[in-house]
């Protein structure tokens, strides 16, 4: 004769609620963090105004040393470094606004072994970007086709939000009873019948 099953079913509490809300938390600043980063340049190219600024020199510099004006790509490609990382290349672009004013501006990234442009393209004519500026302040700006400018803060941002999620979630289940599925042990079993019984 088998032996009773005991029906009564088994629950489970994963507990660790204040670490999942720590991780939620932390993941809400992270996503702060990125979000914050994203504000400007959004802000720009959703109200502000568009110019092609066209690259005019490229900045060697590093720690220590006086900055280095390269004013054409046959200076810029005999003072490249291809060995050295420590010296960083930075764009520099002017562009003008409706009203005349010529405004002087650097790329917001800059670059290890070689510049991000040249300061000429493949036909010889200058290299020119577009950038979204400030109207009120030209110099505050953004380039919205420099990759950089959007990667790093909306890896943050999604980043951050999708541990706040899954932090958020593992907190309302910390402290809810889990139903257990009912395991039978094995002297519950019926034993298998033989073959042709």
């Amino acid at each position: 004769m088998n032996a009773p099953v005991d029906a009564t079913p088994g629950f489970y509490r994963p507990g660790c609620a204040k670490r999942k809300l720590a991780m939620a938390l932390c993941g809400l600043l992270l996503a702060a963090l990125g979000a914050s980063q994203l504000a400007e340049p959004l802000g720009l190219l959703a109200f502000g105004k568009r110019a092609r600024a066209e690259a005019t020199a490229v900045i060697k510099a590093k720690d220590g040393l006086a900055d280095l004006v390269l004013t054409d790509d046959a200076q810029i490609q005999a003072a490249l470094e291809p060995h050295d990382r420590s010296y960083i290349y930075w764009n520099e672009f002017r562009f003008q606004t409706p009203d005349g004013r010529t405004v002087n501006v650097r790329a917001p990234v800059g670059s290890q072994l070689k510049p991000l442009y040249p300061l000429l393209d493949a036909d010889g004519l200058p290299t020119t970007e577009l950038v979204c500026y400030d109207p009120a302040q030209p110099e505050r700006v953004a380039f919205p086709l420099i990759i950089s400018t959007w990667f790093a803060p909306s890896m943050l941002a999604i980043i951050g939000l999708g541990c706040a999620i899954i932090g958020f979630t593992l907190f309302y289940w910390a402290n809810r009873p889990i139903e257990l599925p009912h395991i039978p042990s094995a002297s519950a079993t019926p034993a298998p019948r033989p073959p042709g019984a």
